[in-house]
């Protein structure tokens, strides 16, 4: 650490060194209370202290990596947009073939590691089997085949023909800088794009009550003393700040916030969980949608009709996604799709006829469309809320017991599939409720059951609120 320390210090970061310790051993995480490094408060510290600068023109980049033509050799093969297989490959070769070289972020790289270990596209195949049913596990597949075609189709070809033929990188070599960058990049600014970001990476993630966050200031008149650059950003000079946005005391972390993030990307990305996590959801494709209408005797020929509608009409396709989203009902959305697969032909009919001559468009249209199914009943009919019960019954089903293992890694399962069972027997109840005709149906949030415990109040939809 004060290898990287010296390495920032020399080119042109700050930190506040009264106010933050860099690379601490901080706090416990999983069952087997695993150390992790991160970002303590060497004092009280209040919202709006600028406590570190970065310049972006230090950050690991494509466009600044030592291997640009070789990185846009493989944009070229890719396509625009893969900005992960294109920092991962820049990574890949700047550690590998400047490993025994005087590489510029020498000091940066030897601090990260080989490969992010927790992230489960490196789990061995006896702990995958524990991610059976969640939303990680369609992800996992899918990532791990991109990553094997990112290298076997256009990574691999590229190096054949460069001086770098008889490096001797391999695909798990690939794998793990892909990891790496998956875990710790993000986008720098529009003009950089996506990059490594030293010192940044140093704040470990909370999704919801997390301090700092990253920022520009353009009027550095406002910046403490020991904050203002050598070099003006009047002089083509760009940086980043760390500033506070929630207090924090003596000797806690700071958490930094990569996004409303749920646990499957955290321990897909990332490599760890969080428990009681606001950001976590439950994912459900269209094939899911369909084997539910199906299984609740909707016909084969009009579930293929009725989403070919959906497609034609802007509502969803064969790769969308519907999401469960913990304290949540299930969406509009996804409820009026189920309504469509489902409703009776006459039903639909009705509903199609009343959309005639009216012009739909924009973001206004999933509210023009439930507008006009609740003229023709509502969407929340027990067929429809029939399909949804089944759908939630088989991805429960699919669920692998958790692991004994008293590990980190297991206790990240366990988080996980706890967390996605909960968000799923939560939405099953509030289903029951409404089948069980205990509530007027579309004004369930309305009229609830309460039940007084001490002086705590419960409804059975408080979890909705």
């Amino acid at each position: 650490m004060n290898d990287l320390k010296a390495w920032l210090r020399s080119n042109g970061f700050w930190w506040n060194e009264d106010a933050i310790e860099l690379g601490c051993v901080v706090g416990d995480s999983g069952r087997n209370k695993t150390s992790r490094v991160g970002v303590l408060a060497r004092r009280n510290l209040d919202v709006g202290e600028i406590v570190a600068r970065i310049p972006t023109s230090q950050c690991l980049t494509c466009g600044g990596c030592a291997h640009q033509k070789l990185v846009g050799d493989l944009e070229i093969s890719l396509g625009k947009g893969e900005w992960l297989a294109l920092l991962g490959f820049a990574l890949l070769l700047e550690r590998g073939v400047d490993a025994g070289k005087s590489s510029s972020w020498n000091a940066y790289l030897r601090y990260l590691p080989a490969a992010e270990q927790g992230v489960t596209a490196l789990w061995p195949e006896n702990r995958k089997r524990y991610l059976a049913g969640t939303d990680v596990e369609l992800a996992l597949r899918d990532e791990r085949a991109q990553a094997k075609t990112e290298w076997a189709i256009h990574i691999e070809p590229i190096l054949s023909r460069s001086e770098y033929a008889e490096s001797g990188f391999t695909f798990e070599d690939y794998l793990s800088a892909r990891s790496v960058v998956s875990s710790r990049a993000f986008t720098i600014c529009p003009e950089v794009g996506v990059g490594l970001v030293p010192l940044a990476d140093l704040f470990n993630h909370r999704t919801g009550g997390h301090h700092v966050l990253l920022t520009d200031i353009e009027d550095e008149s406002i910046l403490p003393e020991s904050a203002r650059p050598q070099q003006s950003t009047k002089e083509g000079a760009s940086y980043m700040y760390v500033r506070l946005v929630r207090s924090v005391g003596k000797d806690e972390e700071l958490f930094n916030s990569y996004g409303e993030l749920g646990n499957a990307t955290l321990l897909s990305s990332y490599g760890f969980c969080q428990r009681d996590n606001p950001g976590d959801q439950v994912t459900f494709g269209v094939p899911a949608l369909r084997a539910a209408a199906g299984l609740c005797g909707v016909d084969g020929l009009q579930i293929a009709s009725r989403l070919r509608w959906c497609e034609a009409n802007g509502l969803c396709e064969e790769d969308s996604t519907f999401h469960l989203k913990a304290q949540s009902p299930p969406s509009d959305t996804l409820l009026l799709v189920l309504w469509i697969l489902a409703a009776s032909p006459d039903e639909f009919g009705e509903f199609s006829d009343s959309l005639k001559g009216k012009r739909m468009f924009g973001t206004d249209k999933v509210a023009q469309y439930i507008s006009e199914v609740q003229h023709c009943g509502g969407f929340e009919n027990v067929k429809t809320l029939q399909v949804l019960m089944k759908m939630l019954e088989r991805r429960r089903a699919l669920y692998a017991s958790t692991p004994s293992d008293d590990s980190e890694w297991a206790s990240y399962c366990l988080i996980l599939v706890d967390s996605e069972l909960g968000i799923i027997l939560d939405c099953e109840n509030y289903l029951e409720e409404k089948l069980n005709g205990r509530f007027e149906a579309g004004n369930a949030s309305k009229k609830r059951k309460v039940i007084s415990k001490g002086n705590i109040v419960h409804t059975a939809f408080s979890l909705f609120d």
